[in-house]
């Protein structure tokens, strides 16, 4: 297949190209906004990039025709001002459209589309977004059923958990505890009792090679995968695991900060139905994955 992806050198993407070239999929392209910093993480693979910072780019999508596209791109953030409002709804409302408006003169027959659990903050499926970055991506689900209508292709809706692992530029809760082991000074948390599913990213670029292999099998034209371990640990509990595997004291200052109003406090992932649909299931425990992690952050 020839696969567009959007927010490839992203924290999931730069696991998940590599991991996708070296399974066999080699017709890849890649929707970019900074080619150099794609170079550095790609340069020895054969790739196809488009800079949608440029006049144009669409076209360009147009051009290359893919078979399937996985669209990571997003902004994160957790702030709430008008420019950062500008910026979220430009990313991750205007951006997709444009992206979605392409697709539409295309021969594309998968629309993979990355969602988060926080977009279910009380996590029985009805939306109820807890910042506004959740919310775009709650927003924009309408206008991808327009161009699905359009298109007729498949799509598929991954609802992404708590993700970590490697190096990450933007930091993740974990990353946050990482930086209390053996700190000199405490480090102010919440109260740690947060309940999530943590997945390490190599599971999350196992689970996407796989929904592209089996993409042509699946009949329905809607799917929604949870992509998760299915277990749940609190922060603390993952403190712990971080000092019992790098032999570091947390220095957590635990309430240091109150929890916020709308803090997700239970997020675990129901994945059945990728068990039933994709014989798919997470293989890194948090314990392999923390030790995993550790590693690359040099830690021990």
């Amino acid at each position: 297949m020839r696969i567009l992806i959007t927010g490839g050198t992203g924290f999931v993407g730069k696991t998940l190209v590599p991991f996708l070239y070296g399974h066999g999929h080699t017709d890849l392209c890649l929707v970019i906004r900074n080619r150099e910093k794609a170079v550095r993480l790609f340069g020895e693979i054969p790739l196809t990039y488009i800079d949608c910072m440029a006049e144009g780019w669409t076209s360009e999508v147009i051009s290359y025709n893919p078979d399937a596209v996985v669209h990571l791109a997003t902004l994160f953030t957790g702030k709430n001002d008008a420019d950062t409002a500008r910026a979220v709804v430009d990313s991750n409302i205007l951006f997709t459209t444009l992206l979605l408006e392409a697709l539409s003169y295309t021969c594309c027959r998968y629309f993979i589309n990355a969602g988060t659990f926080t977009e279910f903050l009380y996590g029985n499926e009805q939306y109820f977004a807890n910042n506004l970055y959740s919310a775009s991506k709650t927003a924009v689900r309408p206008i991808i059923r327009y161009y699905q209508t359009l298109g007729g292709w498949n799509w598929f809706n991954i609802v992404i958990y708590s993700p970590y692992g490697r190096k990450n530029e933007q930091k993740k809760v974990i990353d946050f505890l990482a930086g209390a082991l053996g700190s000199p000074v405490p480090v102010k948390f919440s109260g740690g009792g947060q309940l999530l599913d943590f997945i390490h990213v190599d599971d999350m670029a196992d689970f996407f090679c796989t929904l592209l292999e089996k993409a042509k099998t699946l009949r329905e034209p809607y799917y929604q995968f949870h992509l998760g371990t299915g277990t749940g640990h609190t922060l603390r509990e993952v403190g712990r695991i971080m000092e019992e595997l790098s032999g570091k004291k947390l220095n957590a200052d635990w309430g240091g900060y109150p929890y916020r109003p709308l803090d997700t406090m239970y997020a675990v992932a129901p994945i059945a139905k990728n068990l039933e649909v994709l014989n798919w299931c997470s293989r890194i425990s948090i314990e392999e994955g923390i030790w995993i992690y550790l590693g690359d952050r040099g830690i021990c």
